[in-house]
């Protein structure tokens, strides 16, 4: 009885810091002003439609850091019946910090904690976040493994996949498709895959996923490894099995891993098999929530701030294509930074830091008159460029 209660005290200390540490991560103070009429004496009245009123601008504020001001406008209508009309449900606390009334009007200023984890996936729930990606899809790649049972690695195939079914990557499935997520299945994509020997392992790399998921037309992949293990008898007939899982998403066309997450967990039962399911199940709990936000949170980053997009050029000598580069980073809208990668021949490779996607960008491109330098676009993916530059 002493080990299983030890083994519950862990799991309930575990999963409460976890909960502490991301809500301690998602929140920023914003300061904001509300107005409202004073009529006749009622000035508490007055006091708390302003208040009312800075919530909604901090709320406001909030939004603006996450998306731009361009996806504001275009799902004003979204934001304002979906958001706007619960701004206190974003509201973690706030102080009034000035309070004056001038003409009839009273201004209440406050500075607010407003909760950007639950405003970030209160957007995606209702498709902003995600169509400003222009929806990502996703295919999952995680091997699995419970008590006395072979791994099972879907895309293995007859090398090593004990059935179709995962634990772990049907509950990433469902908490992600709850927020708009698309997802390849892997019917379609096992018949699309041509996996070498060397594919056909359970511990993918980031190159391996890479090479799978663009066979199968996915821009994001999830990859990592699930094992459940036996911890003992516990007392009572009962078995104790812990379940530790690692997951990475990682972009297929640059290989920038844009989330990670870890999670261990435990379950009892009479039967280890069953018990190693739930811990499974559980640890996929933890781990999709945490990787969910994470990846939020970078897209959210993207939409309201900068992005970063590989560009190849080929076609111009080095004294050429500084002359291109400094014309880019100056005249083309959206680009506000530009890193140097590599230079070979007539080939240059560079990243972009800009305001806008791959697609958007792509699109100035083909619109902007370069003078001395005539652009074509021959390949795109949603993060990367192929520009082939012809001197004039």
């Amino acid at each position: 009885m002493n080990r299983r209660a030890a083994l519950l005290l862990f799991i309930v200390l575990f999963i409460s810091a976890k909960a502490f540490t991301v809500s301690a991560q998602d929140t920023k103070t914003v300061s904001a002003e509300g107005v409202a009429a004073i009529q006749g004496t009622a000035r508490d009245i007055a006091r708390d439609a302003a208040l009312e009123d800075a919530q909604k601008r901090a709320v406001e504020q909030a939004i603006g850091i996450l998306i731009d001001s361009q996806t504001q406008v275009e799902n004003y209508q979204l934001i304002s019946d979906k958001i706007l009309s619960q701004t206190k449900g974003y509201i973690k606390r706030y102080n009034v910090t000035s309070e004056t009334a001038d003409s009839g009007l009273l201004r209440v200023r406050i500075n607010a904690e407003v909760a950007l984890g639950q405003l970030t996936d209160d957007l995606s729930g209702i498709g902003i976040l995600l169509a400003r990606m222009h929806k990502p899809r996703t295919m999952m790649m995680v091997a699995e493994q419970n008590v006395g049972q072979k791994i099972n690695a879907w895309w293995m195939g007859a090398h090593g996949a004990e059935s179709d079914s995962s634990v772990v990557e049907n509950t990433f499935m469902d908490k992600f498709t709850e927020k708009g997520f698309e997802f390849i299945d892997h019917e379609v994509a096992a018949q699309e895959l041509k996996a070498t020997a060397a594919s056909r392992v359970q511990d993918l790399s980031v190159t391996q996923a890479r090479k799978l998921g663009a066979q199968a037309d996915a821009e994001v992949v999830i990859i990592g490894k699930a094992v459940a293990k036996p911890y003992g008898d516990i007392g009572g007939g009962m078995m104790s099995v812990q379940a530790d899982l690692s997951v990475r998403a990682v972009r297929i066309d640059t290989g920038q891993v844009i989330a990670t997450s870890t999670a261990h967990d435990a379950a009892v039962h009479i039967s280890e098999l069953t018990a190693g399911t739930e811990a499974l199940k559980r640890a996929a709990n933890q781990a999709s929530e945490e990787l969910l936000g994470k990846i939020l949170a970078v897209y959210a980053r993207e939409t309201g701030g900068t992005r970063s997009v590989n560009i190849t050029i080929t076609g111009l000598n080095k004294t050429q294509f500084a002359k291109f580069k400094d014309i880019l980073l100056n005249q083309v809208r959206g680009i506000k930074d530009l890193h140097e990668r590599s230079f070979s021949g007539t080939t240059a490779k560079i990243s972009v830091d800009s305001k806008n996607s791959a697609q958007m960008l792509s699109d100035e491109l083909l619109l902007k008159n370069f003078g001395t330098f005539a652009v074509e676009i021959v390949g795109s993916t949603a993060n990367s460029l192929v520009l082939k530059v012809t001197p004039k």
